[in-house]
């Protein structure tokens, strides 16, 4: 109660608040508040059923099991003692399984390849089982290619539960995967996949003897002014710093080679942990010979060497079908002569039907600009041209000339008018999607209506079924069809590229648009992908259209016959430089490919 008192107007009509009276609490029955608590924590205790570790144990140790072992034979087990200790695991594990059990031996790298299957393993002689197991165990070493379990895991999980009978329901899963685990493993995948609760995953490390490594990569293509640049990287915790980089050209059997000439140089580089550097040899510019690359000061040396191939260049040729002469700049000819540009990966060979010396159209493909009426003659020679992998333009400056774009495609020409134009018409919904117009799918070159058509042909008929429509004129009309036929295709421009019709040569996107045409079947648009060891290569990039058999050779010098064909491919099993050798109507060709590690 407080002791002053001092009078407010303002609260002369409140009524007193008596003051409380408050007291000091304590426990009187010490006994009673211990039994009121056991009582609570045992009913804690009933509620949370706790774990009985020893007695589960026993009881899922009684039950059968169904196994999967999986053993990563990745190139990065390739470390020093990784691989004996995966077997040492392996063989614990094959020494534990008991007469019910169903087991599985699976290896991976980017795919699962099964070893002995549960199929296998319940046909076999109880007893002999784990030494089957073993025995094809000692057969395989680690490869060299990198690690997806992102796809491994999902299929290994399909396999495990797979089994057919009674017993599914009272059989423990479980997927024993023996890995490094090392970056690079794609874990991605997993994110998305829904993991079934009857399975389990137990995951068994393996470690490296050593705590560091480098590796070395080929990261920019061979030019005149950097030469080669090549990217050392560095893993964390790694105990080396100070590496040797060396880029030599790779002779490859030419004993005849000068030493001097092949040497790029050793260069001497710093990269601390977890960081990279980025080493360039100029003295390898003008090498002609795949070069190789080779790192040392590292303890782990499986990745320590990078190969390198200068692209070829590629010979393509252009041919011209209508009149004009190349130096009068009236004539279509002029513009489609000078609009063809040489880049590293490709040459121009330019012909006009007009002058003779005509590339053979039978086993060579290329790009065929057609702006006249053909006889039935060329025509036959044309549709089979496109049919063996050629790129023909109709530039359809009238109805005829429209027409026979559907007669070298092999199909019946829809009807077709001249367009009555009022003004003139802008190209629209153009397909920036398709390789011919991808160079253009940038919001800052994608606008198409700068080029005015005054005239221009309407396919009034429905378009065949081989027919894809690249651009639209006004009134949805279609400007640039596509045509399918065979290896190859024909592209119909239904106007024409002359002054009456438009200003198509004059236009900015003119030269970009016939090289981008150019690139697209010739594939030479960008440098060619660098080859990944597991990938399928298709040879066919490198022979075109020629027929009979390829030999390729592996860097381990293993060679075997391929047959060429569009569909053929050769899967590339090994780093290092792959050698192929074929013939066409020029004689003997030669080329290489480079293949890295992942």
């Amino acid at each position: 109660t407080p002791k002053g008192k001092v009078p407010f107007s303002t609260l002369m009509f409140l009524e007193a608040s008596p003051p409380r009276v408050t007291s000091r609490s304590k426990i009187e029955h010490w006994l009673l508040l211990l039994l009121r608590a056991t009582a609570l924590i045992l009913l804690a205790l009933a509620f949370s059923r706790p774990f009985m570790r020893q007695s589960e144990d026993q009881a899922v140790d009684a039950e059968a099991k169904r196994r999967a072992i999986l053993v990563d034979v990745s190139a990065s087990m390739r470390r020093d003692g990784l691989w004996e200790q995966a077997t040492k695991k392996v063989d614990a594990l094959l020494k534990d399984v008991k007469p019910d059990d169903s087991v599985g031996l699976f290896v991976f790298d980017q795919d699962l390849l099964p070893l002995l299957s549960f199929e296998e393993w319940s046909g076999l002689q109880a007893g002999h089982q784990a030494a089957v197991a073993q025995e094809r165990l000692k057969e395989v070493t680690p490869g060299w290619m990198g690690t997806n379990l992102g796809t491994v895991l999902p299929e290994a999980v399909t396999v495990a539960l797979d089994e057919s009978g009674e017993k599914t329901a009272t059989r423990a899963t479980e997927i024993v995967v023996i890995t490094d685990l090392q970056r690079g493993s794609r874990i991605e995948g997993l994110q998305t996949f829904e993991w079934p609760e009857s399975l389990t995953v137990d995951v068994q490390l393996v470690e490296a003897k050593t705590t560091g490594n480098a590796s070395v990569q080929v990261v920019g293509s061979l030019d005149q002014k950097s030469g080669l640049r090549v990217r050392v990287d560095n893993v964390v915790d790694s105990p080396n710093e100070q590496f040797k980089v060396e880029a030599v050209s790779d002779a490859a059997g030419d004993s005849e080679s000068d030493p001097a000439t092949m040497a790029g140089g050793v260069q001497d580089v710093h990269v601390p942990p977890e960081q990279n550097r980025v080493v360039q040899f100029k003295d390898v510019s003008s090498a002609s010979r795949p070069i190789v690359v080779s790192l040392s000061g590292d303890d782990d040396s499986f990745d320590n060497q990078a190969w390198y191939v200068r692209p070829q260049t590629s010979r393509v040729p252009v041919l011209y079908r209508g009149d004009g002469s190349s130096s009068d700049p009236n004539e279509l000819r002029y513009y489609l002569e000078r609009a063809f540009l040489p880049t590293p990966a490709r040459e121009i060979d330019f012909y006009a039907q007009g002058d003779g010396n005509l590339p053979d159209e039978s086993w060579m493909t290329g790009l065929s600009v057609v702006t006249k009426r053909l006889d039935s003659e060329q025509l036959r020679m044309s549709s089979k041209a496109v049919e063996d992998g050629w790129t023909l333009i109709v530039v359809g400056s009238s109805i005829e000339e429209c027409q026979q774009a559907f007669e070298i495609a092999g199909t019946e020409s829809p009807d077709i008018s001249e367009a009555n134009v009022e003004g003139y018409a802008m190209l629209s919904d153009v397909d920036l999607e398709h390789p011919v117009f991808q160079p253009f799918n940038d919001v800052r070159l994608s606008d198409f209506t700068k080029l005015p058509i005054w005239k221009h042909r309407n396919i009034d008929g429905d378009l065949p079924e081989n027919a894809k429509v690249l651009a639209s004129l006004d009134g949805r009309r279609p400007a640039i069809v596509e045509l399918s036929h065979g290896n190859g295709r024909v592209l119909l421009f239904t106007f024409g590229w002359h002054d009456a019709d438009s200003q198509f040569v004059l236009w900015s996107k003119f030269v970009p648009l016939m090289n981008s045409l150019v690139d697209d079947f010739a594939g030479t648009s960008v440098e060619p992908p660098r080859a990944i060891v597991g990938d399928q290569f298709p040879i066919h990039t490198l022979a075109g259209s020629a027929t009979g058999e390829m030999i390729v050779t592996a860097p381990s010098g293993l060679a075997h016959g391929v047959e060429l064909s569009p569909s053929a491919f050769s899967v590339l099993t090994e780093p290092g430089i792959y050698n192929f050798a074929w013939t066409d109507r020029d004689g003997p060709r030669t080329a290489s490919i480079a293949a890295n590690l992942d």
